[in-house]
């Protein structure tokens, strides 16, 4: 029994000794990887630092912002904010998800774009875990963030990213132009006009920085951000852009092109002495916000037309320079055959003028009389380029074009060119062109760009001064050129009087009308391009404008006068009141609200038009009105024809001096089948006032840009109707006698 005790105790201590030398030789092992670790850095072959590193640094990427894009006050017109996309958690697993479809649905129908069962549709996809909202789901804003957060809805969720806002919306689209954003790289890019032609110093450049996290991934307490690569934000520039005058350009280019739908309309206004472009825009336009885009090209830079008499500034400019115009010379107008080729005026019946009357008339063959006696078309031509025609002016717009000058071989484009037909030019070219006019000789650059601000290192890196590219003329001729387009405004038979003339400022400017080709099949008949460039005031020009209208289906001349009247009078005014803009712009015009009147008995809708400084034209002999043009609470000038219709049968008015404009309200109205024969105001007609008209019938009207013509035709019927009431009085007292 002994001996077995001690056989186990002798066991006993022989295990025990096994297990102190295994756990000895376990804590040897152990000791001797914590030193092979200390020592290496390493187990397994596996480095433990990159190892930590991998699971607890994280590397983020700093994006840069976009450069913004303000006017010359400091006003914003392209900035970088937050925006948020939308998606919804499907699968439990990711957290909280969406429980209530239906109730999810309902709910965000009443925040973004989309119809409750779509929501349901998106909401019910089988076999994904997260979802998105399309395009209605994304560039939300705060505040759209905030609505949809505050509906308390399970699973849904946003995502942080950058959106470009503009915040005028339709406001020298073309000219800013938009940005796209990189559904990859959540960078934006610029797609059009300055946002794509300035890209690579508007966009930022991202950056890189490290941290270390803990193992619910936030940044440890006490430690740094490591930048690997610095962030750096694009940088911003301070345009020449006006606010306020663009603000008056797009008003008065919506109602111009509402009224008269034409193909296209653009415009401009600079400072003629710096070559500042102050404003600028076009029809068709765009809301950069939400792109709804018609054409995608600039039409001020991009697409040349044949401009028309506009031209002959230039022409004439040639001939004085060169020492060989004299103004108070005659000519016999009318017609010219050129090359077999018969070139006339527009306006036959002048007779013998002066070649100052020429210009102030825009007459053609004054233009063909220079270039056949006192300038060659080669001497023409060479002006033409001095002032810049033919060649890209080189603003920060993409894709300008330089138009085209006359073949060296097409002696009859050569003289057509003069008055501006067979040559293409831009808007931003008839700019430049024309500050040599009002600069004392000096052509300047136009300039889009005042300034770029370096916001990184917060300093102007860049300030743009004007600059003189060119001197194709002396002072003496400017002045000369610009007194005769004073002339075209102020004298009695200037083109431009009845269309262009300021109401508070002297003025001057040249209206160009060129026909639009065919291909080869010549010129489309009664299809224009009416356009003008104007400045004031007179004596010191401050603002010059360019306005140009394509294919009107109302007006001509005196539609494009109204956008120019509107934008130059309140600019002026604006700018000669130190800055402080015009309040309520009706008082400057003397505008006036159309009143309802419809269903309106025929005495008290005159009664309303006339106390409203309106002139009423009642169309028909019935009693209540059921037909009213211009409509209710339009704003219209003092003074204005305002047409209300009381039957389909009606007796034809006097038209005489009336605009084209008025005839075509009254046509449409009416149901007259109208040819129109010439331009400006009516001075004929082919059916005598007084006629009863039941069916549409056709009607052929004549106007007149002469306003002596006209002046002569309105005295006659004056004194016609004179002659006609007291032949009626002194019938009625012949009979009062006989009764006696």
């Amino acid at each position: 029994m002994k001996r077995n005790k001690q056989q186990l105790n002798n066991l006993g201590r022989r295990t025990l000794v096994y297990i102190i030398a295994a756990f000895g030789g376990a804590f040897l092992y152990v000791a001797f990887c914590f030193i092979r670790i200390a020592v290496t850095g390493e187990i397994k072959g596996h480095d433990l630092y990159e190892y930590a590193l991998e699971k607890y640094l994280v590397e983020e990427v700093v994006t840069g912002r976009r450069g913004t894009l303000y006017d010359r006050d400091g006003n914003a017109l392209a900035e970088q904010l937050t925006s948020y996309t939308l998606y919804a958690n499907l699968f439990d697993g990711y957290g909280d998800y969406v429980e209530d479809i239906d109730y999810t649905a309902k709910q965000l129908s009443t925040v973004i774009d989309l119809t409750e069962e779509e929501i349901v549709t998106i909401l019910s996809k089988e076999n994904v875990t997260q979802v998105e909202f399309g395009t209605a789901g994304k560039q939300l804003t705060y505040l759209e963030k905030e609505k949809i957060d505050d509906l308390g809805l399970s699973g849904i969720k946003f995502r942080q990213n950058t959106k470009r806002f503009y915040p005028h919306g339709v406001f020298a689209s073309h000219t800013i132009g938009y940005t796209k954003l990189n559904d990859e790289t959540g960078s934006l890019t610029g797609e059009m006009g300055l946002e794509l032609y300035l890209d690579e110093y508007l966009a930022g450049k991202d950056g890189i920085i490290q941290y270390i996290k803990d193992k619910r991934g936030y940044l440890q307490p006490n430690k740094e951000e490591y930048v690997v690569e610095q962030a750096y934000d694009g940088y911003d520039f301070y345009l020449t852009l006006d606010s306020t005058i663009q603000t008056f350009l797009e008003e008065g280019m919506d109602t111009v092109y509402e009224q008269a739908n034409p193909e296209n309309l653009v415009a401009v206004v600079a400072n003629p002495k710096t070559g500042e472009i102050l404003a600028m825009g076009s029809r068709s336009s765009f809301d950069p916000n939400i792109r709804d885009i018609e054409s995608y090209n600039n039409p001020i830079v991009s697409e040349p037309f044949e401009p028309g008499s506009t031209m002959k500034i230039y022409t004439y400019a040639a001939a004085i320079n060169e020492g060989k115009y004299s103004g108070s010379q005659t000519y016999q107008s009318g017609s010219r055959l050129v090359n077999g080729s018969t070139l006339r005026d527009y306006n036959t019946s002048w007779g013998t003028i002066t070649y100052d009357q020429g210009f102030y008339r825009s007459s053609n063959t004054a233009i063909i009389d220079i270039l056949n006696n006192w300038i060659s078309p080669d001497q023409f031509i060479e002006y033409l380029e001095a002032f810049g025609f033919g060649s890209t002016v080189g603003v920060p717009l993409p894709s300008e074009s330089s138009g085209t000058l006359p073949t060296d071989w097409d002696l009859t484009q050569k003289i057509t060119a003069g008055y501006g037909q067979g040559i293409l030019t831009t808007p931003i070219q008839h700019i430049q062109a024309i500050t040599a006019i009002l600069n004392e000789g000096k052509l300047m650059k136009p300039q889009l760009i005042s300034q770029v601000y370096d916001p990184n290192n917060e300093e102007i890196i860049y300030e743009v001064e004007p600059e003189q590219v060119g001197t194709p003329i002396s002072a003496q001729t400017a002045e000369q050129v610009k007194q005769l387009m004073i002339g075209v405004v102020e004298s009695e038979d200037g083109s431009g009087r009845i269309a262009y003339s300021l109401k508070d400022f002297s003025s001057g400017g040249k209206t160009g009308t060129a026909q639009i080709a065919d291909g080869t099949n010549g010129y489309l008949a009664n299809e224009y391009v009416y356009s003008y460039i104007g400045f004031a005031p007179a004596d010191d020009p401050q603002l010059v404008m360019y306005v140009a209208m394509k294919r009107p289906e109302t007006g001509g001349h005196d539609q494009l006068g109204q956008i120019y009247r509107f934008v130059m009078q309140n600019a002026l005014i604006y700018l000669g009141a130190e800055k402080t803009p015009v309040t309520d712009i009706s008082d400057v015009y003397q505008n006036t609200e159309v009143p309802q009147l419809m269903n309106e008995s025929v005495e008290s809708a005159v009664t309303k038009i006339e106390e409203q400084q309106l002139e009423p034209i009642v169309i028909g002999d019935g009693t209540q009105i059921f037909v009213q043009s211009p409509k209710a609470q339009s704003s219209v000038s003092v003074g204005s024809k305002v047409f209300i219709q009381t039957s389909k049968t009606y007796s034809l008015p006097n038209l005489t001096g009336w605009t084209k404009d008025e005839v075509v309200q009254f046509a449409m109205l009416t149901g007259l089948d109208v040819e129109y024969v010439g331009e400006g105001y009516v001075i004929d007609q082919s059916i005598p006032e007084g006629q009863l008209l039941t069916n549409p019938i056709g009607i052929r009207i004549t106007l007149t840009k002469d306003t002596e013509l006209l002046n002569d035709k309105i005295a006659e019927q004056h004194k016609q109707d004179n002659s006609a009431i007291q032949e009626s009085n002194t019938t009625e007292e012949t009979d009062e006698e006989s009764q006696e």
